[in-house]
Formats: C-alpha cells, sequence, structure tokens
C-alpha cells in the first residue's frame, strides 16, 4: 500500500521559445496565458486554500515582457495574487542550455531583483523543465541570487536523468555550498498519467494507481507527490486549463485515492525544508547535459554567437571605462545579451523540423531560431567598434590612418605579429561608417599575409602605435621538408601524398603526441552514419522512442547502434605555405557528406600553440551523420578536464552519477593528461567533445580509462530527431587550438582557452603621430580571473566577475586600477546588491575568494 497521502500538482505552461508556435506568436500567447491565469486565480481567491486555482510562472522572460505591454491596474490584479500564493514567480529567465557561460548565466538572474522589488515576492525558487542538466557553476550562481530550491523535469528523450526520480537531494556546488534540488518527473505527467483529455474519473483512478505502484515499488520516501500539469493537446507552451480544477474537486468529492490539490514550487520549499535533513542526500559534481548535442546541428550559427560574445565581452570591458554615449547605445547591448540569451535557449526550432524539414512552419521556425545569432553578431560588432572608435580618437571622416590600435581585453598577455587588412590603409578619403563593416571578429587571421610588426600586450592593456614605428621581432627558424615541419616546439610529419599526418613530436618533453597504432590521426575527418547494412539508416535506430518508458524514467538508449565511420577519401591538395609566424599545412580533400574540405594547421615559431582549421561544404545530408576531427593521444593512465561555464570539472569523478559522460559541452577548452604528458584542446567556436573514443548513444556511467585514448572535436551532427535541423548544407568553418605540456595546471589551460577565444583586437588609429598605451586593470593572481567585466546596472561603478580556479584553496588577489583612485568598492550578489564592502588603497583593492568560487566586486572610480 502506498504511504503517499496527498498530490500535489503545479500547474505551469512548459516554455518553449518556438517548437508549437512561431516564435514571435510564442510571446503573445504567453502575454494571454498571464491574463487567463489572473482570472482563474479571480475565481477561486474565495474559496478554501486547497481549492484554490495556483499558477506557476516557470521563467522570468515571459512575466517581463507581459509587464511592459500591461495597464497599471491589470499589474496590480497580478500582484494581488502574487502575495496570496495563488501565483508563484520563479528566478530563471528560460530553460536555457550549457552554451551560456558563467557571466551570462548570472545575468539572466537580473530580472529577479526588479520583480522582488516590485512584488515584494521570495523568487526563491527556480525551474528548468526538459533539458537535461546545468553547468556546475549554475548552482552557486543560484545560491548567490538568493534561490533556494532548484526543481527540474528532465525529458529522458535522447537524454538521461543524473539520480532517481522523484527525489529531492541536496546539489553541493564548486565552492562547497548546498542548494536544495527537486529531481522531478518529467513535465506535464500528471496530464498524461490521469488522461485528463478524458475528464474520466476511472482512467485517471487507473493512471494514478499504476504510478503510485511504481513509488512503491521503488521505495518512494515522501507521503506525498509533487507533479506536474500542462495543458493538452499541446503539452508545450500551453494556456491554463480551465476544467483542471473541476475534474481534482470531482475526484476529492469521489474519494478515490490521496487527495489532490494544486500547489506551487514555495509550497514545495517549505514541504522539503520539513523533512529531516539526513532524508536528503548531498550529491556534487556538474549535471552533464545530454540534450547540447543538438546545437551542432547549427554549427555555423553557433560559431556565431561563441565569437559574439567574445565582442560583446570586449566591448562592455571599453564601456566599464570609457562610457556609453546614451541610453540608446546602452539599450543596445541589453538587446544584444537578450539575442545570445535566446539563441542559447533549448528549442531550436520546429517540432516536425526533422520530419517534415522542407515544410514551411519548419523554415519559419529555424529562421526565427537563427536570427537571434547573425543579431547578436552584428550587433556586438557593432558595439565594439564603437568603443574602439572612441578608444582611437578617431574622426568621422580623414585621409589615410597613421597607425594602428590594439586591444587585449583579456587576463593573459598576448604577443601578436601584426597584420591589417588593406581597409586599414588604402590612400584616400577614410569614413567611421566603412570601419563599422568589417569588425565583427568572425575571420581567422590569413597568416599568408605579410606582418608588419610584432607587439606585446599586458593583459587588459591597449597600444596606439604608428605604422611607421612597427618592428618585426626576429622569430626563431622554421625548417620545412616534403614531408615535416619543425619548429623549436614540434616537429609535424606527414605524408604529401595521402595527406595522412605520421606524427606530433613535442621536442621540449621527448613525446609522440599522436598515437602512432590508431586507425585515425591528427585531426583526421571523420564521417560517423548509421550502418546501413545492419540498420535502418533512421534516427529511431539510435532511440527508439517509447512514451510510457520514457514518462516511467527508463531509458530507450539503443547501446549497440551500428555505426559506420570513414575518413576523407582522396588527397586532391597539399602544401606547405611559410608565413612571417610560422608555417602552415594545408590539406584539402574530397571526403564523405562534403562537396569539399580544406584543412590547415599551423605551427608558430614563438609559440607551442598549434592552430586547426576546417571548412568544408556540407552536403544535404538527412540521413543521421556527425562529423569529428580526430585526437589519437599516446598516453597512458589518463585523466581528463574541462571547462563547464568557467568551473573545471574531472570527467566521471565530478560529475553527477548518471549525468552525461559520453560526451561534453565545454565552455572553451577541455585537457586530457597522464603523470608525463598531456594535450590541451581550445574550442572557440565548436563546444562539443568525445573524450576516449566514439561514445555516442552508450549511456555510460564512467568512460573507459583505455591507454591511447581518442579525444573528438565535435563540429557537427543531426542525430536529433526533432526540433533541431535535418541538416545544414553549406559551408561551415570551425577553430580549434592544441597546445601540449608536462603537468598540468587549470591556469595554464585557461590561458589557452583565452588566447584561442579572445584575440587581441586590431583597429585603425587615425591619429597617431606616437606610440600610446594604457592598462584598465592589474590581477595579482593567476588563479583568479574574470569572467565578465562590465558597467553596473545602475550606472553605479564597475562589475567584474570572478572565479577562483582553485580547487581546494582560498585565494587573496589584489586588483589593481592604474592611474585611477578607488572611490569605494564591495563584493556583492549575482544581482549586483552589496554584500560587504571593502576597503581600498588608492587604485588597489584586496580581498578573498574562496575555493572554486564565482564572486562578484564593485568598484566606482
Amino acid at each position: 500500500m502506498s504511504n503517499v497521502k496527498e498530490i500535489w500538482i503545479y500547474h505551469h505552461s512548459h516554455l518553449d521559445v518556438g517548437y508549437t508556435h512561431p516564435q514571435p506568436v510564442l510571446w503573445e500567447l504567453q502575454l494571454q496565458y498571464l491574463n487567463q491565469a489572473i482570472e482563474l486565480c479571480e475565481r477561486t481567491e474565495h474559496e478554501p486554500e486547497k481549492a484554490k486555482f495556483r499558477w506557476t510562472c516557470e521563467a522570468t522572460a515571459p512575466v517581463m515582457k507581459w509587464l511592459e505591454a500591461s495597464s497599471p491596474d491589470k499589474v496590480e490584479r497580478f500582484a494581488k495574487f502574487v502575495r496570496n500564493g495563488q501565483i508563484c514567480l520563479t528566478a530563471a529567465k528560460m530553460h536555457t542550455t550549457p552554451l551560456c557561460g558563467a557571466d551570462q548565466l548570472a545575468r539572466m538572474f537580473y530580472p529577479v531583483k526588479k520583480l522582488r522589488e516590485q512584488f515584494g515576492a521570495k523568487l526563491n525558487t527556480a525551474i528548468n523543465h526538459d533539458i537535461n542538466g546545468q553547468p556546475w557553476t549554475f548552482a552557486q550562481i543560484m545560491l548567490d541570487a538568493g534561490i533556494e530550491l532548484y526543481t527540474t523535469g528532465v525529458n529522458i528523450h535522447f537524454g538521461g536523468i543524473p539520480l532517481p526520480r522523484p527525489r529531492a537531494f541536496r546539489w553541493q556546488a564548486p565552492d562547497g555550498r548546498e542548494l536544495l534540488t527537486f529531481n522531478g518527473e518529467h513535465y506535464s505527467i500528471f496530464t498524461q498519467f490521469c488522461h485528463l483529455w478524458d475528464q474520466d474519473l476511472a482512467k485517471m483512478k487507473k493512471g494514478i494507481d499504476t504510478y503510485l505502484q511504481r513509488l512503491e515499488r521503488e521505495q518512494y520516501p515522501y507521503d506525498f507527490i509533487y507533479i506536474s500539469s500542462t495543458n493538452f493537446p499541446l503539452f508545450d507552451n500551453t494556456p491554463p486549463d480551465e476544467e483542471l480544477l473541476e475534474i481534482v474537486r470531482r475526484w476529492n468529492e469521489a474519494g478515490l485515492g490521496p487527495r489532490i490539490r494544486l500547489a506551487t514550487p514555495e509550497m514545495l520549499l517549505e514541504k522539503l525544508k520539513s523533512l529531516p535533513r539526513e532524508e536528503i542526500p548531498v550529491v556534487a559534481g556538474d549535471w552533464t547535459d545530454y540534450w547540447n548535442f543538438g546545437a551542432a546541428s547549427s554549427a555555423e550559427e553557433t560559431r556565431l554567437t561563441r565569437r559574439a560574445k567574445q565582442s560583446l565581452k570586449t566591448a562592455e570591458l571599453l564601456s566599464a571605462f570609457q562610457g556609453t554615449d546614451d541610453e540608446r547605445e546602452r539599450e543596445l547591448y541589453r538587446e544584444a545579451w537578450e539575442q545570445l540569451d535566446l539563441y542559447d535557449e533549448h528549442t531550436w526550432g520546429a517540432n516536425v523540423s526533422v520530419t517534415d524539414p522542407d515544410s514551411r512552419f519548419t523554415k519559419t521556425l529555424w529562421m526565427h531560431k537563427a536570427h537571434p545569432a547573425y543579431q547578436a553578431n552584428s550587433l556586438s560588432g557593432y558595439l565594439l567598434a564603437k568603443q574602439l572608435e572612441r578608444l582611437a580618437g578617431n574622426p568621422l571622416q580623414s585621409g589615410k590612418p597613421e597607425g594602428v590600435l590594439l586591444v587585449n581585453a583579456t587576463q593573459v598577455p598576448q604577443k601578436l605579429d601584426v597584420r591589417v587588412s588593406e581597409e586599414f590603409t588604402y590612400e584616400g578619403r577614410h569614413v567611421a561608417a566603412n570601419r563599422f563593416k568589417f569588425q565583427q571578429n568572425n575571420s581567422d587571421t590569413d597568416w599568408t599575409a605579410p606582418a608588419i610588426g610584432t607587439v606585446e600586450l599586458a593583459p587588459f592593456s591597449w597600444k596606439k602605435v604608428p605604422y611607421a614605428n612597427m618592428k618585426r621581432m626576429l622569430q626563431e627558424t622554421v625548417r620545412i621538408t616534403e614531408t615535416a615541419i619543425e619548429t623549436a616546439y614540434y616537429v609535424l610529419e606527414f605524408d604529401p601524398a595521402t595527406g595522412r599526418i605520421r606524427q606530433l613530436y613535442d621536442k621540449l618533453r621527448d613525446w609522440p603526441i599522436v598515437d602512432p597504432h590508431s586507425e585515425w590521426t591528427l585531426f583526421q575527418y571523420v564521417q560517423e552514419r548509421v550502418d546501413g547494412l545492419k540498420m535502418p539508416e533512421h534516427r529511431t535506430t539510435l532511440f527508439p522512442r517509447d512514451v510510457e518508458k520514457c514518462n516511467d524514467s527508463i531509458s530507450c538508449w539503443n547501446h549497440e547502434w551500428p555505426a559506420l565511420r570513414r575518413g576523407a577519401e582522396r588527397l586532391t591538395a597539399c602544401r606547405v605555405d611559410r608565413h612571417d609566424s610560422g608555417a602552415t599545412l594545408v590539406l584539402r580533400w574530397e571526403a564523405p557528406g562534403v562537396e569539399w574540405l580544406e584543412q590547415r594547421i599551423t605551427l608558430f615559431a614563438a609559440s607551442p600553440r598549434i592552430e586547426l582549421i576546417a571548412s568544408f561544404y556540407k552536403q544535404d545530408v538527412r540521413t543521421p551523420e556527425s562529423v569529428y576531427f580526430a585526437f589519437p593521444l599516446h598516453l597512458r593512465e589518463w585523466t581528463a578536464k574541462f571547462d563547464s561555464a568557467g568551473t573545471y570539472v574531472e570527467l566521471d569523478r565530478e560529475q553527477l552519477p548518471a549525468s552525461c559522460k559520453d560526451w561534453v559541452t565545454v565552455d572553451q577548452v577541455v585537457s586530457i593528461y597522464d603523470e608525463e604528458h598531456g594535450v590541451t584542446l581550445a574550442c572557440p567556436d565548436a563546444p562539443l567533445v568525445q573524450i576516449g573514443g566514439f561514445h555516442f548513444g552508450k549511456e555510460q556511467r564512467e568512460i573507459p580509462r583505455n591507454p591511447r585514448p581518442l579525444l573528438l572535436a565535435w563540429p557537427v551532427n543531426n542525430y536529433w530527431d526533432t526540433n533541431f535541423r535535418a541538416s545544414q548544407p553549406g559551408v561551415i568553418t570551425v577553430k580549434y587550438e592544441l597546445t601540449s605540456f608536462s603537468k598540468y595546471r587549470v591556469e595554464d589551460a585557461h590561458a589557452a582557452a583565452v588566447e584561442a577565444g579572445c584575440p587581441v583586437q586590431l583597429y585603425p588609429a587615425v591619429n597617431c603621430p606616437a606610440e600610446e598605451s594604457g592598462v584598465w586593470i592589474e590581477i595579482n593572481n593567476p588563479l583568479v580571473v574574470v569572467q565578465g567585466c562590465k558597467p553596473a546596472e545602475d550606472g553605479e561603478g564597475i562589475i567584474l566577475r570572478l572565479m577562483n580556479l582553485s580547487e581546494q584553496a582560498e585565494q587573496a588577489v589584489e586588483i589593481t586600477f592604474p592611474g585611477r583612485a578607488i572611490r569605494a568598492a564591495a563584493l556583492t550578489d549575482m544581482l549586483e546588491t552589496a554584500i560587504g564592502r571593502l576597503e581600498p588603497q588608492g587604485s588597489a583593492v584586496g580581498f578573498t575568494v574562496p575555493a572554486r568560487r564565482l564572486v562578484t566586486l564593485r568598484v566606482q572610480l
């Protein structure tokens, strides 16, 4: 006999920004839904507490849009039901993906502060439905935003759940604090179990009894159930169900089982807090997401957004110290981040995107999804150019510029060989509008163009250098033969007839990096498909979905699906381009799944970085397919670490038990190493990697530590069977950077990520009679790194988001703003509210950061 005495139903919409409706239509519907919720609350406001209608706003984005569109009297009606608990406001902006970095995730909670102030609401709970996890950093961001309870409703379609459900646990954040978390059932489960569309008490009882029996078999520990109800026939993006309370009333009057009432996350929080602490286990680790493999179904747009974020963060750093012209410019920063948030939201397109890829509905929803990527990229380029114009002091119209402005917006010292575009140097009239059109940070360096000089830049610094003052530094010799490129760091051996990389040898460590016994070789293109001779080339071969199994948390993965993997088939060109910075091996291929493929492997004379760029014209392949670039490594007992929204996570050991191990989403970088050697792969454009071998669909609880592991960069796939794109024909370009090392140090991995993802900005300096330079920030501890620097939301000072990379030790840090006196300084929460004043000393302020803690600093200069 079940010990469940009461069933709590939380009623909500389940926000998908797309999927069921075109995105603009969806936002309008969400406004209507809140109006409906108010009306249903009014109908029952005088009923007993257990008979009231209750509505959960599971995301702040629709609420903020509704507030902008609503009259004061309607807002007051809404406020009344927030105050009496019938409408629950929760704190997450949207159901988002691990494409978001730490600073971006923190910004997503900014509406919480306004909503708390406007309504006096707690907003101490947050919800994520559908998605399969969040970066570990997310836990401490929520804690610092005042969130006490995080609830989820994982959809295990092409995914998985990390722990038994429904259950509560305490999610231990990277810094050791604990966030109460409820690992809930799939959203809409109550609606589905009870067949609410039939309004039949007998069917309802059968469904509830079946569910209770399952919970009893699984030794469910609580005397209540907390499950979701959305409105049929949509299940996603649904309005309030006007018949829900009536069927609940009929059930309770009939006495057919546990009493049912509508509830909210805030009510759940109070219920869980009443349980003995020892009954709620503590679990630590990254909640590594399964679903984000779908982001590789739009590789070019993912690349554009990742580069847009770097441009935007650079522009914000400059605006923090230079200011902005007006409110319009400030609004453009908000709009750019809004577009990035929309792209990173979990819903990629139409529910029929794979079954009907050529329908107008599919095309419409994809255009709306792609638009934020291009909009954000354009806006970030404009804002960066505007700040660079301001820093350079450029007039709107002039003759040929006299020099170049260089900006290092990172915490890592950078040295570069300066190459300037003809747009910088042509004779005749120059106008600012012309410069704005090419500042997009989307193009990679053309190493074959001549360098006019070499410049070193300190962290967070800028220089203006006249062209006449540019000087080339002497470079180490690069030796080139018909079969090898040799620098002071590496020897790259290749076969000019087949294009195969025979070896990459690390001279400093006497280490052959590439496993010579592997079927694959360095940066080798690999196409993966379902082997059609063994099973149908269909996505159901990968995941034969059964809705009832998924609703009962039973996996549907086919762990043994037959894969057919092929490399490039014929080399059509092979050459080595010598240039001022080193040498580039250029390989051009015929390969399966693409019209053409070109790979460029660049070794530098004065740097241990290896740049790897692949460009290809993707064919319109609509059967399941992946594209990888392989890195077979000569390692023994190895470990791997990847950065998840700024927190460096050890594979397996620091992941929630049954979260995704088969692949991971890196914020910027992954490292794999043994006791003597290792490599770091920076992934500025494409965040997905598989560590240790080809793992898609294996649903492994732990990755085998076989010697000679295969690291796989995974920029492209179309495996998802709904809402992600069925194919992505056209040109795709992705960049990676590889660096070897002897001993892993997290600060070195971070530096490699920064150099690859945020290169020095170059811009024309019209009036540049002499060299000028400046430094904005100095930080004396490489383990305390900046995740973001921006103007404060209220205009009072500068906000620095800082992460302690150290896993075990708190770090003392001093931050200096050269040439500027600090008027006031304080540590704040994630919403920029002061929590502890600091005493600055002139232009410097010092404090300590706990191990792995993300902190926010406000300074007023």
